[in-house]
């Protein structure tokens, strides 16, 4: 409800644009730290507390930055709101897959996936609608509410699914750069790269309005419409996962978007730029089910948690850098954040190949990356995942 209109929130709190831009890579840097305490936490403690206790911190972290004076405390208490996510994001995706058989992966994240599609298209409709009757403050304070509605829920309905033996192993951060696992990760930087110059990084909406001369209205409303087509293709997306496994349709859904976005990018019709941006909304939201999924089948149950932070935080740090890198680039050429996507998108193909042909299944420990496995014919997994926030 209020997260488009965060910028200006601080803004209005007496922040400048450079100073909102501060804020936001403060949070974004100290989240991707915690993912990996995240992780750890999961595999000591459970899934459960993990997922659950944050989300009473997050609601608390909400209502509170309503009442902050100027923007200084409000940044300090929103990045309390960050940290909450981040610890939870290692075990969002983890505990639908172990929640469910395996044959049914892609259709649990599937669904997950279009409630959370129904949420970002209804999120910023209703938070339009709210805004003048309560202000900004109101949605923040409606926010907590909901977050600790949220918490109840969760305490009341969420069982533990760690597996007995999850937490037995040693692991290391640095675990993650070597063998089986150094694949994954790769894969998992490099999908993250590639969200981050296109459906999660702010080039999509200034090339729409640099280069293809569009107002404002006419950006939010393309935007609402590949919203709608991503919740929708959720399910299908779940189905293709279920049929044709998770390596397969995670790797060619990025390859697409990689490819869909550059081809978007050189329009100028209308039709041309709305059929694109739901081409990009369609694949995006299929490699989204399919991160979710891999997650879950390319990480051994026993470090799972602790591996899943320790991507995470290496991956966020990794995007984090892209972006700048990227808004730089495109001041040399235009199309740079694109082409970017593009490239990232095949070496994450190639490293998908690696990964299926040379250490198809998990290794049995973080050390044990060269194992060769047969494949499963029908597999699903997760993705480095978007950050499902509480």
């Amino acid at each position: 409800m209020w997260s488009p209109i965060l910028p200006l929130i601080l803004r209005d709190l007496g922040a400048s644009d450079f100073q909102v831009s501060l804020s936001v890579a403060t949070w974004t840097a100290v989240a991707a730290l915690f993912q990996y305490r995240g992780g750890i936490w999961s595999d000591r403690f459970g899934r459960r507390p993990t997922l659950l206790y944050p989300t009473y911190l997050a609601g608390a972290a909400i209502s509170a930055a309503a009442f902050m004076p100027s923007w200084q405390p409000f940044v300090l208490v929103y990045v309390l709101w960050y940290v909450a996510n981040a610890i939870q994001g290692p075990t969002f995706s983890t505990i639908i897959g172990e929640a469910v058989p395996p044959e049914r992966h892609g259709h649990a994240f599937g669904l997950v996936e279009f409630t959370i599609g129904v949420g970002v298209v209804a999120g910023p409709l209703l938070g339009a609608y709210l805004l003048p009757l309560v202000r900004a403050r109101g949605l923040l304070l409606i926010t907590g509410v909901t977050c600790v509605c949220t918490a109840v829920a969760r305490q009341v309905l969420l069982r533990e699914t760690r597996p007995a033996t999850a937490g037995s192993e040693h692991f290391q951060f640095t675990h993650v750069f070597s063998g089986r696992l150094a694949v994954v990760l790769l894969i998992s930087v490099a999908y993250y790269l590639v969200l981050s110059t296109t459906m999660w990084g702010p080039f999509l909406a200034l090339h729409a309005s640099d280069a293809m001369g569009l107002s404002k209205s006419q950006i939010n409303l393309f935007y609402a419409a590949g919203s709608a087509v991503s919740a929708l293709s959720s399910l299908l997306a779940g189905r293709a996962v279920a049929r044709w496994g998770v390596y397969r349709v995670f790797s060619w859904a990025t390859l697409g978007l990689g490819g869909s976005v550059l081809l978007w990018a050189l329009q100028r019709h209308p039709a041309a730029i709305m059929a694109g941006m739901l081409a990009m909304s369609a694949a995006f939201q299929f490699s989204m089910v399919a991160s979710d999924a891999f997650r879950v089948v390319a990480l051994p149950e026993t470090i799972r948690g602790r591996a899943l932070g320790a991507i995470g935080t290496a991956s966020s740090l990794a995007a984090a850098l892209a972006v700048p890198l990227a808004g730089y680039l495109r001041q040399r050429m235009e199309l740079a954040p694109f082409l970017l996507a593009g490239a990232t998108a095949a070496v994450m193909f190639v490293a998908m190949r690696v990964l299926v042909t040379r250490h198809a299944a998990p290794a049995a420990g973080p050390n044990a990356g060269a194992t060769v496995v047969p494949l499963p014919c029908r597999t699903t997994g997760s993705s480095p995942g978007g950050p499902h926030q509480a």
